[in-house]
């Protein structure tokens, strides 16, 4: 019981943060240069500049509508995090509004919006849980179209909100920043939603794989992988040794591994995810039905 508990005031902990810095750049960089990022933040941008209603009200009310129709695609887990990202950034939206705005340089608007934009959403995501907007819309999509993916479905939704703030505003400079938030948005909540999780990968060709493998196993604990293989310049056939180790570990292996065969040929590659034993061994994926 104590543990759940620390669990969901974990999880609450990030929401909260996520959607603190989502209202933050959607309310200072955003919204008064009229820059949208997709979902209903953009709606609301519109309707701010248009006739004035504030984006609190018009991100409550619209997701308030969208959970009504999509929250018998969630899980109970989900539904009451998503209802505590909802009512999060419409405060927060609310609270920020009382902030002065940037409207200076509009390209650092867009890159300032779009980096506190993506760390939030990366952290709400980060908990499995939603601020609504284009998640409901591309939940319900999906059970009519099961062969596009939620993500391509949600990337076409913003796309499309994003052309007609636009063809709205009358200005395609406004449609260009905002198609350029949404791709900085999209690779900031990337980079924080697989944050810790990176691993790199070894290959290791040697006369001596045997010795390195044993090495790896014994002082690193880490798993080796043979794969057998044939060199066509030598003619010979040899073992390639493939091994995952954390980024701190590297240097270290690296080297022992030139103790044992100066002459051995190593290729290293970044591996963004790692799920299984000696790393991640729950992730959410596994929740995915």
């Amino acid at each position: 019981m104590k543990k759940e508990l620390k669990r969901y005031v974990k999880q609450s902990t990030f929401i909260l943060i996520g959607s603190f810095f989502l209202a933050l750049g959607i309310s200072i960089f955003m919204a008064p240069n009229k820059i949208s990022s997709g979902g209903v933040t953009s709606i609301g941008t519109v309707l701010l500049h248009l006739f004035g209603i504030r984006m609190s009200i018009t991100n409550f009310v619209c997701n308030a509508l969208l959970f009504f129709f999509g929250y018998r695609y969630l899980g109970k887990e989900s539904i009451f995090k998503t209802l505590l990202g909802i009512l999060f950034l419409s405060v927060f939206l609310e609270i920020t509004s009382y902030i002065p705005v940037y409207t200076g340089d509009i390209i650092i608007s867009t890159l300032a919006g779009g980096i506190l934009m993506g760390t939030g959403i990366g952290f709400v995501i980060r908990m499995e849980a939603s601020t609504g907007g284009s998640d409901f819309v591309a939940l319900i999509l999906n059970r009519f179209f099961p062969h596009i993916s939620t993500a391509n479905i949600i990337m076409f939704i913003d796309c499309i909100i994003v052309i007609i703030a636009g063809i709205v505003f009358r200005s395609f400079t406004v449609t260009f920043y905002s198609l350029i938030a949404l791709f900085v948005s999209s690779k900031v909540s990337d980079a924080i939603m697989t944050m810790g999780d990176s691993a790199k990968i070894l290959q290791v060709v040697s006369t001596k794989s045997e010795d390195i493998a044993n090495m790896i196993i014994e002082r690193f604990d880490r798993g080796v992988t043979g794969i057998y293989g044939k060199g066509f310049y030598s003619g010979k056939e040899r073992v390639m040794l493939w091994c995952v180790v954390s980024p701190k570990e590297l240097p270290k292996i690296t080297h022992k591994i030139r103790e044992v065969d100066k002459n051995a040929f190593i290729v290293i590659n970044d591996a963004k995810e790692v799920l299984g034993e000696g790393f991640k061994l729950e992730s959410a994926y596994d929740k995915i039905k």
